[in-house]
């Protein structure tokens, strides 16, 4: 799965969890808790130079040249080390890790770990889709497990990719229209008694 439908993906599990249970779900309650979440949904594939590694390609165009391109050297660096190692879709694909991370989130009460771990996970399911699949019994067994079909950049993920980022965009105006009510409430109150 590419980047943009890991990050839709991430984005698209809590918020389908509020509208389906909304009394057991939460969304991430503030911004170091979603860029976990988004970060997290990105980070098994610093094993494969994918949009992880080439930092310039989603941070902010705010910075020279230079050190664009100066990040993505050692963003690929770290891949290239991190792919020889374990292998794309290897070691960092295992489960292992993002139960770990929310482990330790919990544990040491980092909301914005818990949400990596959870971003983590949500990955590995994407990858599940593909038909490369992830070794889900990692590091026990190296069998990669695939659950559908989709090819990684074929039309059938940019449906799933678009189907997404529609119900993203949909919940978060829900969203943020809901709170511009519970915002705006007590101020139309007011000028109704006037």
């Amino acid at each position: 799965m590419q980047g943009i439908n890991h990050v839709g993906l991430a984005l698209a599990a809590p918020l389908a969890a509020i509208v389906l249970r909304p009394e057991l779900a939460s969304l991430p309650d503030a911004w170091p808790a979603w860029a976990g979440l988004i970060i997290g949904s990105l980070a098994p594939d610093l094993d494969g130079g994918g949009t992880i590694a080439r930092p310039s390609k989603w941070l902010p165009d705010i910075f020279p040249s230079w050190i664009d391109k100066a990040v993505d050297r050692i963003g690929l660096s770290v891949s290239r080390v991190v792919q020889t190692l374990m292998g794309h879709r290897g070691g960092l694909h295992w489960p292992l890790w993002g139960a770990l991370l929310i482990y330790g989130g919990q544990r040491w009460a980092l909301p914005w770990l818990v949400w990596f771990g959870i971003g983590f996970l949500l990955h590995l399911l994407g990858d599940m889709l593909t038909v490369q699949g992830v070794p889900l019994f990692g590091p026990i067994s190296k069998r990669k497990i695939s659950i559908f079909p989709m090819r990684t950049g074929g039309k059938l993920e940019l449906v799933l990719g678009s189907c997404l980022w529609l119900f993203v965009v949909w919940q978060l105006s829900i969203i943020g229209l809901a709170a511009a009510h519970t915002a705006l409430s007590p101020l139309l109150y007011r000028l109704s008694l006037q």
